[in-house]
Protein backbone atom coordinates (compact mmCIF):
# COMPACT_ATOMS: atom_id res chain seq x y z
CA UNK A 1 0.00 0.00 0.00
CA UNK A 2 2.87 2.42 0.87
CA UNK A 3 4.64 1.69 -2.39
CA UNK A 4 1.43 2.39 -4.32
CA UNK A 5 0.87 5.67 -2.55
CA UNK A 6 4.45 6.79 -3.11
CA UNK A 7 4.13 6.18 -6.88
CA UNK A 8 1.70 9.11 -7.29
CA UNK A 9 4.15 11.86 -6.16
CA UNK A 10 6.87 10.21 -8.22
CA UNK A 11 4.65 10.24 -11.32
CA UNK A 12 3.72 13.89 -10.80
CA UNK A 13 7.35 14.86 -10.42
CA UNK A 14 8.17 13.03 -13.61
CA UNK A 15 5.42 14.87 -15.54
CA UNK A 16 6.54 18.25 -14.21
CA UNK A 17 10.11 17.54 -15.27
CA UNK A 18 8.93 16.51 -18.75
CA UNK A 19 6.81 19.71 -19.09
CA UNK A 20 9.74 21.92 -18.10
CA UNK A 21 11.93 20.05 -20.55
CA UNK A 22 9.46 20.58 -23.40
CA UNK A 23 9.15 24.28 -22.58
CA UNK A 24 12.89 24.59 -22.42
CA UNK A 25 13.26 22.91 -25.83
CA UNK A 26 10.71 25.41 -27.28
CA UNK A 27 12.75 28.35 -26.05
CA UNK A 28 15.86 26.88 -27.53
CA UNK A 29 14.24 27.23 -30.99
CA UNK A 30 14.40 31.05 -30.69
CA UNK A 31 17.90 31.22 -32.11
CA UNK A 32 17.05 32.59 -35.59
CA UNK A 33 18.30 36.00 -36.72
CA UNK A 34 16.85 38.52 -39.18
CA UNK A 35 19.62 40.76 -40.45
CA UNK A 36 20.38 43.15 -43.24
CA UNK A 37 21.88 46.43 -44.28
CA UNK A 38 20.82 49.91 -45.35
CA UNK A 39 22.79 51.79 -47.99
CA UNK A 40 22.11 54.78 -50.25
CA UNK A 41 21.87 58.41 -49.17
CA UNK A 42 22.04 57.45 -45.49
CA UNK A 43 22.94 54.23 -43.64
CA UNK A 44 23.42 54.88 -39.91
CA UNK A 45 20.70 55.52 -37.33
CA UNK A 46 17.85 54.33 -39.53
CA UNK A 47 14.99 52.90 -37.50
CA UNK A 48 14.13 49.30 -38.47
CA UNK A 49 10.70 48.13 -37.30
CA UNK A 50 9.83 44.45 -37.04
CA UNK A 51 6.14 43.57 -36.70
CA UNK A 52 4.22 40.31 -36.87
CA UNK A 53 5.07 37.48 -34.48
CA UNK A 54 6.77 40.12 -32.34
CA UNK A 55 7.08 43.91 -32.37
CA UNK A 56 10.62 45.21 -32.00
CA UNK A 57 12.47 48.33 -33.19
CA UNK A 58 16.16 49.05 -33.42
CA UNK A 59 18.50 51.36 -35.34
CA UNK A 60 21.22 50.61 -37.82
CA UNK A 61 24.85 50.90 -36.73
CA UNK A 62 27.50 53.13 -38.28
CA UNK A 63 27.78 50.74 -41.24
CA UNK A 64 24.02 50.60 -41.81
CA UNK A 65 23.76 47.05 -40.46
CA UNK A 66 21.08 45.65 -38.16
CA UNK A 67 20.27 42.31 -36.46
CA UNK A 68 17.10 41.03 -34.83
CA UNK A 69 18.30 38.16 -32.57
CA UNK A 70 16.40 35.27 -30.99
CA UNK A 71 13.48 35.51 -33.41
CA UNK A 72 10.66 33.01 -32.87
CA UNK A 73 9.23 31.03 -35.78
CA UNK A 74 6.54 33.03 -37.60
CA UNK A 75 5.85 35.72 -40.17
CA UNK A 76 7.35 39.21 -39.90
CA UNK A 77 7.36 42.54 -41.74
CA UNK A 78 10.58 44.54 -41.73
CA UNK A 79 10.08 48.29 -42.36
CA UNK A 80 12.79 51.00 -42.34
CA UNK A 81 12.02 54.60 -41.37
CA UNK A 82 13.89 57.87 -41.08
CA UNK A 83 12.31 61.31 -41.35
CA UNK A 84 13.10 62.86 -44.72
CA UNK A 85 13.95 59.60 -46.50
CA UNK A 86 12.19 56.97 -48.57
CA UNK A 87 13.34 53.35 -48.83
CA UNK A 88 13.37 50.72 -51.52
CA UNK A 89 11.72 48.39 -50.97
CA UNK A 90 9.32 50.11 -48.60
CA UNK A 91 9.15 46.90 -46.51
CA UNK A 92 9.92 43.19 -46.77
CA UNK A 93 7.92 40.14 -45.64
CA UNK A 94 10.02 37.45 -43.89
CA UNK A 95 9.12 33.92 -42.77
CA UNK A 96 11.15 32.29 -39.98
CA UNK A 97 10.92 28.51 -39.68
CA UNK A 98 13.99 27.36 -37.78
CA UNK A 99 16.38 29.21 -40.11
CA UNK A 100 17.82 32.73 -40.02
CA UNK A 101 17.05 35.30 -42.72
CA UNK A 102 19.98 37.40 -43.91
CA UNK A 103 20.43 40.13 -46.52
CA UNK A 104 17.09 41.86 -45.84
CA UNK A 105 18.52 45.02 -47.35
CA UNK A 106 17.15 48.47 -48.15
CA UNK A 107 18.33 51.48 -50.15
CA UNK A 108 17.63 54.97 -48.79
CA UNK A 109 16.85 58.10 -50.82
CA UNK A 110 16.64 61.67 -49.57
CA UNK A 111 13.15 63.06 -50.36
CA UNK A 112 13.22 66.02 -47.99
CA UNK A 113 11.30 66.87 -44.89
CA UNK A 114 7.56 67.53 -45.10
CA UNK A 115 5.23 70.27 -43.96
CA UNK A 116 1.90 68.64 -43.13
CA UNK A 117 -1.46 69.93 -42.08
CA UNK A 118 -5.17 69.97 -42.70
CA UNK A 119 -7.85 72.15 -44.31
CA UNK A 120 -11.26 72.40 -42.62
CA UNK A 121 -14.39 74.44 -43.30
CA UNK A 122 -16.64 74.78 -46.34
CA UNK A 123 -14.34 72.69 -48.56
CA UNK A 124 -11.59 70.27 -47.60
CA UNK A 125 -10.73 68.18 -50.69
CA UNK A 126 -8.69 69.24 -53.73
CA UNK A 127 -7.28 72.39 -52.14
CA UNK A 128 -3.84 73.27 -53.52
CA UNK A 129 -1.16 74.07 -50.93
CA UNK A 130 2.02 75.81 -52.07
CA UNK A 131 5.22 76.14 -50.06
CA UNK A 132 7.40 79.19 -50.74
CA UNK A 133 10.81 80.18 -49.47
CA UNK A 134 9.86 82.58 -46.70
CA UNK A 135 9.40 86.16 -47.85
CA UNK A 136 9.61 85.31 -51.56
CA UNK A 137 7.36 84.21 -54.39
CA UNK A 138 9.65 81.28 -55.18
CA UNK A 139 7.56 78.11 -55.12
CA UNK A 140 9.30 75.10 -53.56
CA UNK A 141 6.59 72.45 -53.95
CA UNK A 142 2.82 71.96 -54.07
CA UNK A 143 0.40 69.38 -52.71
CA UNK A 144 -3.34 68.73 -52.88
CA UNK A 145 -5.56 67.85 -49.95
CA UNK A 146 -7.21 64.43 -49.82
CA UNK A 147 -10.88 63.75 -49.06
CA UNK A 148 -10.23 64.44 -45.36
CA UNK A 149 -8.45 67.75 -46.02
CA UNK A 150 -5.00 66.36 -45.18
CA UNK A 151 -1.87 67.23 -47.14
CA UNK A 152 1.92 66.84 -46.99
CA UNK A 153 4.30 69.21 -48.76
CA UNK A 154 7.51 67.33 -49.45
CA UNK A 155 10.57 68.41 -51.40
CA UNK A 156 14.26 67.54 -51.51
CA UNK A 157 15.01 71.21 -50.86
CA UNK A 158 13.04 71.30 -47.61
CA UNK A 159 15.60 70.97 -44.89
CA UNK A 160 18.50 70.97 -47.34
CA UNK A 161 18.60 74.35 -49.10
CA UNK A 162 16.11 76.46 -47.16
CA UNK A 163 15.02 76.30 -43.52
CA UNK A 164 11.97 78.63 -43.39
CA UNK A 165 8.84 78.48 -45.51
CA UNK A 166 5.52 80.17 -46.16
CA UNK A 167 2.50 77.97 -46.94
CA UNK A 168 -0.51 79.24 -48.89
CA UNK A 169 -3.78 77.42 -49.72
CA UNK A 170 -5.82 78.13 -52.85
CA UNK A 171 -8.96 76.90 -54.58
CA UNK A 172 -11.11 78.87 -56.98
CA UNK A 173 -14.23 80.09 -55.23
CA UNK A 174 -12.85 79.91 -51.68
CA UNK A 175 -10.88 82.04 -49.24
CA UNK A 176 -8.85 80.73 -46.31
CA UNK A 177 -8.13 81.82 -42.75
CA UNK A 178 -5.33 82.54 -42.39
CA UNK A 179 -4.60 83.27 -46.05
CA UNK A 180 -0.95 82.24 -45.51
CA UNK A 181 1.20 80.81 -42.71
CA UNK A 182 4.67 82.33 -42.65
CA UNK A 183 8.15 81.52 -41.34
CA UNK A 184 7.55 77.82 -40.80
CA UNK A 185 10.71 76.13 -39.58
CA UNK A 186 11.44 72.82 -41.33
CA UNK A 187 15.22 72.86 -41.39
CA UNK A 188 15.83 69.85 -39.19
CA UNK A 189 12.69 67.72 -39.20
CA UNK A 190 9.24 67.39 -40.71
CA UNK A 191 6.63 69.59 -39.11
CA UNK A 192 2.83 69.69 -38.76
CA UNK A 193 1.26 73.13 -38.83
CA UNK A 194 -2.11 74.48 -37.67
CA UNK A 195 -5.22 74.09 -39.81
CA UNK A 196 -6.46 76.41 -42.56
CA UNK A 197 -10.19 77.14 -42.47
CA UNK A 198 -11.95 77.49 -45.84
CA UNK A 199 -14.96 79.63 -46.67
CA UNK A 200 -16.83 80.18 -49.94
CA UNK A 201 -15.95 83.61 -51.32
CA UNK A 202 -19.37 84.23 -52.87
CA UNK A 203 -22.86 82.88 -52.33
CA UNK A 204 -25.01 81.25 -54.97
CA UNK A 205 -27.23 83.75 -56.73
CA UNK A 206 -30.69 83.64 -58.28
CA UNK A 207 -33.12 85.79 -60.20
CA UNK A 208 -36.54 85.59 -61.80
CA UNK A 209 -38.27 87.65 -64.42
CA UNK A 210 -40.10 87.85 -67.71
CA UNK A 211 -38.85 88.23 -71.27
CA UNK A 212 -39.83 88.94 -74.86
CA UNK A 213 -37.90 87.63 -77.85
CA UNK A 214 -38.05 88.83 -81.47
CA UNK A 215 -36.17 86.69 -83.99
CA UNK A 216 -36.25 89.37 -86.73
CA UNK A 217 -34.57 92.10 -84.70
CA UNK A 218 -32.65 89.74 -82.44
CA UNK A 219 -33.80 91.68 -79.39
CA UNK A 220 -34.15 89.73 -76.14
CA UNK A 221 -35.69 92.02 -73.52
CA UNK A 222 -35.60 90.71 -69.93
CA UNK A 223 -37.24 92.31 -66.91
CA UNK A 224 -35.53 90.94 -63.80
CA UNK A 225 -37.28 90.70 -60.44
CA UNK A 226 -36.43 88.94 -57.15
CA UNK A 227 -32.69 89.33 -57.77
CA UNK A 228 -30.07 87.97 -55.38
CA UNK A 229 -26.72 88.32 -57.16
CA UNK A 230 -23.31 88.27 -55.42
CA UNK A 231 -21.70 90.12 -58.33
CA UNK A 232 -23.32 92.82 -60.43
CA UNK A 233 -25.35 90.69 -62.83
CA UNK A 234 -28.22 90.63 -63.18
CA UNK A 235 -29.63 93.81 -61.70
CA UNK A 236 -33.32 94.31 -61.00
CA UNK A 237 -35.06 96.05 -63.87
CA UNK A 238 -35.07 95.76 -67.64
CA UNK A 239 -32.13 94.94 -69.89
CA UNK A 240 -32.01 94.48 -73.65
CA UNK A 241 -29.67 92.06 -75.38
CA UNK A 242 -29.37 92.88 -79.08
CA UNK A 243 -28.59 90.64 -82.05
CA UNK A 244 -29.32 87.51 -80.01
CA UNK A 245 -29.42 84.30 -82.05
CA UNK A 246 -30.94 80.97 -81.06
CA UNK A 247 -30.06 77.71 -82.79
CA UNK A 248 -31.03 74.21 -81.72
CA UNK A 249 -28.25 74.02 -79.14
CA UNK A 250 -26.63 77.48 -78.85
CA UNK A 251 -27.85 80.95 -77.90
CA UNK A 252 -25.46 83.90 -78.27
CA UNK A 253 -25.65 87.35 -76.70
CA UNK A 254 -23.06 89.58 -78.42
CA UNK A 255 -22.96 92.12 -75.59
CA UNK A 256 -19.55 93.71 -75.08
CA UNK A 257 -20.77 96.22 -72.51
CA UNK A 258 -22.02 93.93 -69.73
CA UNK A 259 -19.76 91.04 -70.70
CA UNK A 260 -16.26 91.00 -72.18
CA UNK A 261 -16.73 89.15 -75.45
CA UNK A 262 -19.64 86.90 -76.28
CA UNK A 263 -22.12 85.18 -73.97
CA UNK A 264 -22.61 81.67 -75.34
CA UNK A 265 -25.38 79.61 -73.77
CA UNK A 266 -25.86 75.92 -74.55
CA UNK A 267 -28.68 73.40 -74.18
CA UNK A 268 -29.15 69.76 -75.13
CA UNK A 269 -31.43 70.31 -78.15
CA UNK A 270 -34.64 71.97 -79.21
CA UNK A 271 -35.93 74.00 -82.14
CA UNK A 272 -34.23 76.92 -83.83
CA UNK A 273 -35.59 80.33 -82.70
CA UNK A 274 -37.33 78.69 -79.74
CA UNK A 275 -35.94 80.03 -76.42
CA UNK A 276 -37.72 77.40 -74.28
CA UNK A 277 -35.50 75.11 -72.27
CA UNK A 278 -32.61 75.04 -69.82
CA UNK A 279 -29.52 76.94 -70.92
CA UNK A 280 -26.07 76.92 -69.27
CA UNK A 281 -23.20 79.40 -69.47
CA UNK A 282 -19.69 79.61 -68.01
CA UNK A 283 -18.16 83.07 -68.18
CA UNK A 284 -14.51 84.09 -68.48
CA UNK A 285 -14.12 84.20 -64.69
CA UNK A 286 -15.36 80.64 -64.19
CA UNK A 287 -18.87 81.49 -62.93
CA UNK A 288 -21.68 79.22 -64.10
CA UNK A 289 -25.26 80.18 -64.85
CA UNK A 290 -28.35 78.13 -65.58
CA UNK A 291 -31.25 80.01 -67.22
CA UNK A 292 -34.61 78.33 -67.67
CA UNK A 293 -36.89 79.91 -70.28
CA UNK A 294 -40.60 79.07 -70.37
CA UNK A 295 -42.69 80.13 -73.38
CA UNK A 296 -46.21 81.29 -72.52
CA UNK A 297 -47.08 82.82 -75.89
CA UNK A 298 -45.47 82.81 -79.33
CA UNK A 299 -45.94 83.70 -82.97
CA UNK A 300 -44.94 81.23 -85.68
CA UNK A 301 -44.07 81.73 -89.34
CA UNK A 302 -46.60 79.59 -91.26
CA UNK A 303 -44.08 78.85 -94.04
CA UNK A 304 -41.26 77.62 -91.81
CA UNK A 305 -43.05 76.74 -88.56
CA UNK A 306 -40.29 78.65 -86.76
CA UNK A 307 -41.03 81.04 -83.91
CA UNK A 308 -40.75 84.69 -84.90
CA UNK A 309 -41.67 86.13 -81.49
CA UNK A 310 -42.09 84.69 -78.02
CA UNK A 311 -42.63 85.77 -74.44
CA UNK A 312 -42.70 84.07 -71.08
CA UNK A 313 -40.83 83.69 -67.80
CA UNK A 314 -37.16 83.18 -66.98
CA UNK A 315 -35.41 81.91 -63.87
CA UNK A 316 -31.68 82.09 -63.27
CA UNK A 317 -29.41 80.16 -60.91
CA UNK A 318 -25.81 81.29 -60.41
CA UNK A 319 -22.74 79.59 -58.97
CA UNK A 320 -20.27 82.42 -58.44
CA UNK A 321 -16.58 81.74 -57.86
CA UNK A 322 -15.17 85.06 -59.14
CA UNK A 323 -16.43 88.63 -59.20
CA UNK A 324 -13.32 89.84 -61.05
CA UNK A 325 -13.49 90.88 -64.71
CA UNK A 326 -11.03 92.09 -67.32
CA UNK A 327 -11.77 93.25 -70.84
CA UNK A 328 -10.07 95.24 -73.55
CA UNK A 329 -10.63 97.32 -76.65
CA UNK A 330 -10.46 95.37 -79.91
CA UNK A 331 -6.99 96.68 -80.73
CA UNK A 332 -5.58 95.65 -77.31
CA UNK A 333 -4.30 99.12 -76.54
CA UNK A 334 -6.32 99.55 -73.36
CA UNK A 335 -7.68 97.30 -70.65
CA UNK A 336 -10.36 97.83 -68.00
CA UNK A 337 -10.24 95.84 -64.78
CA UNK A 338 -12.94 95.63 -62.13
CA UNK A 339 -14.04 93.65 -59.10
CA UNK A 340 -17.82 93.55 -58.75
CA UNK A 341 -18.83 94.24 -55.13
CA UNK A 342 -22.35 95.72 -54.93
CA UNK A 343 -22.45 95.56 -51.11
CA UNK A 344 -18.87 96.87 -50.74
CA UNK A 345 -17.87 93.94 -48.57
CA UNK A 346 -14.16 94.23 -49.46
CA UNK A 347 -11.92 96.71 -47.69
CA UNK A 348 -9.13 96.80 -50.31
CA UNK A 349 -8.72 95.39 -53.83
CA UNK A 350 -5.58 95.38 -55.99
CA UNK A 351 -4.71 93.76 -59.30
CA UNK A 352 -1.60 92.73 -61.20
CA UNK A 353 -1.07 90.97 -64.50
CA UNK A 354 -0.28 91.29 -68.16
CA UNK A 355 1.27 94.66 -69.01
CA UNK A 356 0.66 96.34 -65.65
CA UNK A 357 2.31 96.57 -62.27
CA UNK A 358 0.26 96.12 -59.12
CA UNK A 359 -2.62 98.61 -59.12
CA UNK A 360 -4.93 99.57 -56.26
CA UNK A 361 -8.58 99.72 -57.29
CA UNK A 362 -10.99 102.49 -56.28
CA UNK A 363 -14.59 101.84 -55.32
CA UNK A 364 -17.40 103.42 -57.34
CA UNK A 365 -20.69 103.33 -55.48
CA UNK A 366 -22.64 104.12 -58.67
CA UNK A 367 -21.43 100.98 -60.41
CA UNK A 368 -20.98 98.86 -57.27
CA UNK A 369 -17.47 97.87 -58.33
CA UNK A 370 -13.80 98.43 -57.61
CA UNK A 371 -12.04 99.47 -60.80
CA UNK A 372 -8.77 100.75 -62.23
CA UNK A 373 -10.18 102.84 -65.00
CA UNK A 374 -8.58 102.43 -68.42
CA UNK A 375 -4.97 101.21 -68.51
CA UNK A 376 -2.52 101.31 -71.40
CA UNK A 377 -1.36 97.86 -72.56
CA UNK A 378 -0.29 98.85 -76.07
CA UNK A 379 3.22 97.49 -75.49
CA UNK A 380 1.98 93.92 -75.07
CA UNK A 381 2.47 91.58 -78.05
CA UNK A 382 -0.56 89.25 -78.00
CA UNK A 383 -3.24 87.80 -75.76
CA UNK A 384 -4.12 85.84 -73.69
CA UNK A 385 -4.00 88.36 -70.92
CA UNK A 386 -4.47 87.15 -67.34
CA UNK A 387 -5.04 89.33 -64.29
CA UNK A 388 -4.93 88.40 -60.61
CA UNK A 389 -7.06 90.35 -58.17
CA UNK A 390 -6.15 90.41 -54.46
CA UNK A 391 -9.15 91.08 -52.23
CA UNK A 392 -9.13 91.75 -48.48
CA UNK A 393 -12.35 91.38 -46.51
CA UNK A 394 -12.41 91.61 -42.70
CA UNK A 395 -8.75 90.67 -42.47
CA UNK A 396 -9.01 87.66 -44.82
CA UNK A 397 -7.16 87.92 -48.12
CA UNK A 398 -7.74 85.84 -51.25
CA UNK A 399 -7.17 85.95 -54.99
CA UNK A 400 -9.43 85.79 -58.04
CA UNK A 401 -8.35 85.67 -61.68
CA UNK A 402 -9.82 86.76 -64.98
CA UNK A 403 -8.48 86.36 -68.50
CA UNK A 404 -9.44 87.17 -72.06
CA UNK A 405 -8.29 86.07 -75.48
CA UNK A 406 -7.43 87.75 -78.76
CA UNK A 407 -9.73 88.35 -81.74
CA UNK A 408 -9.32 86.47 -85.03
CA UNK A 409 -8.10 88.68 -87.90
CA UNK A 410 -8.04 88.74 -91.72
CA UNK A 411 -11.59 87.43 -92.03
CA UNK A 412 -12.85 86.20 -95.41
CA UNK A 413 -14.97 86.30 -97.47
CA UNK A 414 -15.40 90.04 -97.87
CA UNK A 415 -16.86 92.25 -100.58
CA UNK A 416 -18.84 90.54 -103.32
CA UNK A 417 -18.82 86.77 -103.83
CA UNK A 418 -20.30 84.53 -106.51
CA UNK A 419 -20.00 81.07 -105.00
CA UNK A 420 -22.96 79.38 -103.32
CA UNK A 421 -20.62 77.53 -100.91
CA UNK A 422 -18.18 80.08 -99.52
CA UNK A 423 -15.27 79.15 -97.28
CA UNK A 424 -14.99 81.19 -94.09
CA UNK A 425 -11.33 81.82 -93.27
CA UNK A 426 -9.32 83.81 -90.73
CA UNK A 427 -5.91 84.10 -89.13
CA UNK A 428 -5.82 82.12 -85.89
CA UNK A 429 -4.95 83.82 -82.64
CA UNK A 430 -1.51 83.19 -81.18
CA UNK A 431 -2.77 81.50 -78.02
CA UNK A 432 -2.40 77.73 -78.36
CA UNK A 433 -5.31 75.34 -78.06
CA UNK A 434 -7.82 77.75 -79.57
CA UNK A 435 -11.03 76.45 -81.13
CA UNK A 436 -13.53 78.29 -83.30
CA UNK A 437 -17.14 78.42 -84.47
CA UNK A 438 -18.82 80.41 -87.26
CA UNK A 439 -22.35 81.83 -87.13
CA UNK A 440 -23.91 83.20 -90.34
CA UNK A 441 -26.84 85.66 -90.41
CA UNK A 442 -28.96 87.10 -93.17
CA UNK A 443 -29.49 90.81 -93.87
CA UNK A 444 -32.00 90.98 -90.97
CA UNK A 445 -29.49 89.31 -88.64
CA UNK A 446 -31.51 86.09 -88.44
CA UNK A 447 -29.30 83.09 -87.79
CA UNK A 448 -29.25 80.87 -90.90
CA UNK A 449 -26.24 78.64 -90.27
CA UNK A 450 -23.87 77.58 -87.52
CA UNK A 451 -20.70 75.51 -87.91
CA UNK A 452 -19.36 72.89 -85.56
CA UNK A 453 -16.72 73.88 -83.00
CA UNK A 454 -13.23 72.84 -84.05
CA UNK A 455 -9.59 73.87 -84.27
CA UNK A 456 -8.17 75.23 -87.50
CA UNK A 457 -8.79 78.40 -89.47
CA UNK A 458 -11.59 77.67 -91.94
CA UNK A 459 -15.08 76.25 -92.35
CA UNK A 460 -16.94 75.55 -95.59
CA UNK A 461 -20.57 76.65 -95.66
CA UNK A 462 -22.83 73.59 -95.41
CA UNK A 463 -26.14 75.30 -94.70
CA UNK A 464 -29.41 74.56 -96.45
CA UNK A 465 -30.33 78.22 -97.02
CA UNK A 466 -29.69 79.43 -100.58
CA UNK A 467 -28.19 82.89 -100.83
CA UNK A 468 -30.29 85.60 -102.51
CA UNK A 469 -28.70 87.66 -105.24
CA UNK A 470 -27.87 91.17 -104.09
CA UNK A 471 -28.29 90.34 -100.40
CA UNK A 472 -25.72 91.11 -97.73
CA UNK A 473 -24.81 88.49 -95.11
CA UNK A 474 -23.07 88.91 -91.76
CA UNK A 475 -21.02 86.37 -89.84
CA UNK A 476 -19.19 85.89 -86.55
CA UNK A 477 -15.92 84.01 -86.17
CA UNK A 478 -16.04 83.06 -82.49
CA UNK A 479 -13.10 81.97 -80.33
CA UNK A 480 -14.27 79.27 -77.93
CA UNK A 481 -11.42 79.33 -75.40
CA UNK A 482 -7.75 78.37 -75.37
CA UNK A 483 -5.28 76.37 -73.30
CA UNK A 484 -4.28 79.42 -71.25
CA UNK A 485 -7.78 80.92 -70.97
CA UNK A 486 -10.29 78.09 -71.10
CA UNK A 487 -13.30 80.31 -70.44
CA UNK A 488 -12.12 83.08 -72.76
CA UNK A 489 -14.55 84.11 -75.49
CA UNK A 490 -14.07 86.62 -78.27
CA UNK A 491 -15.42 87.19 -81.73
CA UNK A 492 -14.78 89.13 -84.92
CA UNK A 493 -17.41 90.08 -87.47
CA UNK A 494 -17.34 90.04 -91.26
CA UNK A 495 -19.78 90.49 -94.11
CA UNK A 496 -20.17 89.84 -97.83
CA UNK A 497 -22.66 90.42 -100.63
CA UNK A 498 -23.81 87.58 -102.82
CA UNK A 499 -23.94 88.48 -106.52
CA UNK A 500 -23.61 85.47 -108.88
Amino acid sequence: MSAGKNSIPVLLSFLIIMFITVIGCGKMEATSVISGEVDGDIAANVTINMTGGATVSLTTDANGEYNFNNVENGYYTITPYLDGYSFSPANTEVEINGMSAADIDFTSSWVGYSISGKVTGDVVANVTLTAYSSGTTTSVTTATTDSDGKYALTSTSIGENVDYYDVKPSLTGYKFTPSIRENISAGGASVTIDDFVSEATHAKGSAKGTYTWNSSSGDLIITWTSVTAPCNWPKAGSETESLVTISKTIMTWPDEVQWPGLMIWTRTSSTKNNPAGEWTLTDQSGNTYTATFTVTSSTTDPDTDLITAASGSISLAETIVNCAYAWSTSDFKEVSLSYQDPEKEATTVSVSGSGISTQSLDYNSATGAWSTGVLDISSLPTAPFTYTFTITDSGTTWEETSCFVDWPTDLAPTGTITTKLPTFEWTEIADSGSSYMVQLRDSNYNLIWESDTDTGSSFVYTGATAFKSGSTYYYYVIVMGTDACGNGRSFATGSFTYSP
